[in-house]
């Protein structure tokens, strides 16, 4: 049976995690003026549109004083440089979305070893020192690693000073945590 205090706390996290999203993509534009830009920018268009087919056409039998015409399109310049703008705005927030979810889907599906794979590439880390990461995740002391890998103990000490310099980690613990984080930040709690 759930409890609904429990239910309460969880729907209200799942809640609040739809709203960072949200936030996320539009880089806290609100809404409404992004409704309002989008709305400036179709008008503009349509009236450069309606301007030239209605010339092209011989549709317009009388034509706008100048000093009109030209607040009309300096208005309607604005309008669709602002749209761009926005537009150019969300488009790269959304792409970041995009990639941060596809790394949270290969982590979720299994492909944790493909995830750590561009850690370790993105560390630059020498395949030994990938060796060496990955039994130390899996709680290996340095003398044992150093028995697998058939190397001495401090060698396996060097490697990882190099490992925590590259991946900006302190000691064996902070390493252990990142890399345990980063397997479960693909996992959607509630």
């Amino acid at each position: 049976m759930v409890d609904s205090a429990s239910f309460n706390v969880e729907y209200a996290a799942h809640r609040s995690s739809r709203r960072e999203f949200k936030s996320s993509v539009t880089g806290n534009i609100p809404r409404h003026l992004l409704y309002a830009l989008f709305a400036i920018q179709g008008l503009s268009a349509a009236f450069f549109l309606g301007d030239l087919w209605s010339e092209v056409l011989g549709l317009r039998r009388t034509p706008l004083p100048f000093e009109v015409q030209e607040y009309i399109q300096i208005s309607a310049s604005i309008g669709l440089l602002a749209g761009f703008l926005t537009t150019s705005h969300v488009l790269a927030k959304s792409f970041q979305n995009v990639t941060q979810l596809r790394r949270q889907v290969d982590v979720v599906s299994g492909n944790y070893q493909t995830h750590l794979d561009a850690l370790f590439t993105d560390w630059d880390l020498s395949p030994s020192e990938q060796a060496v990461t990955l039994y130390v995740m899996k709680g290996f002391s340095n003398a044992e690693v150093a028995g697998f890998r058939g190397t001495s103990a401090s060698t396996v000490k060097t490697q990882l000073n190099a490992v925590y310099r590259k991946s900006g980690c302190a000691n064996r613990q902070q390493l252990i945590s990142y890399l345990v984080e980063e397997l479960l930040s693909g996992v959607a709690v509630g």
